[in-house]
């Protein structure tokens, strides 16, 4: 399986200074779009600092997508889901879910990746297993505990967890994605969430 290691530079230095501008670049604009001279310039470092550094552009890249699926996981939100009533736990994380994935930077960070999929396959592999796989694992494993305590009857945790996860998403996600549609307000986030929630238990009860 490919791995993706963010690097954690000092703050300052001219790695974070060069991960900074390319993160920015990258998001903003793509792979594509993004040279060299564009990244050293918004960096304010010179061309043989920045590949002394990141020795290319798709390294470059691969730096900038490591850092942004770097910590894109629940693992403590599902742990305390576990300690709650049923209801209360699927909203905490149907909750946070939402914040992450409909959040500026990782809907940035998706577009992008998504873009350059058929160029980096391995990366956009690699971008997954960082990123979206862990947190599918984590709510598999709140999803086969509350079957345990018998909280809810759900014979395939994995297919649960990937129907709340559908459920938070809604059509509101790709709308958000395409850019057809701003970022859901508070409001609506609830009215989604509690949607997702009340017909998940409904589904699965016991």
């Amino acid at each position: 399986m490919n791995t993706l290691v963010a690097p954690t530079p000092e703050a300052g230095s001219k790695p974070a200074q060069i991960l900074d501008a390319a993160g920015k670049l990258f998001l903003d604009h793509g792979y594509g779009a993004v040279s060299m001279d564009a990244v050293a310039k918004m960096a304010n470092v010179s061309k043989a600092t920045l590949y002394a550094h990141f020795g290319s552009k798709d390294e470059l890249f691969r730096a900038m997508v490591a850092c942004v699926s770097k910590g894109q996981t629940l693992v403590a939100i599902c742990e305390e889901a576990k300690r709650l009533d049923v209801a209360d736990g699927l909203r905490l994380i149907a909750r946070h879910f939402a914040d992450l994935v409909m959040s500026p930077r990782a809907m940035a960070g998706y577009r992008v990746v998504v873009g350059e999929a058929h160029r980096f396959p391995e990366l956009a592999q690699a971008f997954y297993e960082a990123g979206p796989a862990k947190t599918m694992e984590q709510i598999v494993g709140y999803m086969v505990e509350v079957n345990r305590k018998g909280q809810l009857s759900i014979p395939d945790p994995q297919l649960a967890a990937e129907q709340l996860v559908g459920l938070v998403k809604s059509h509101t996600h790709l709308r958000y994605m395409l850019c057809l549609a701003d970022r859901p307000s508070e409001q609506e986030l609830n009215r989604i969430i509690d949607g997702a929630v009340n017909l998940f238990i409904k589904g699965y009860a016991a």
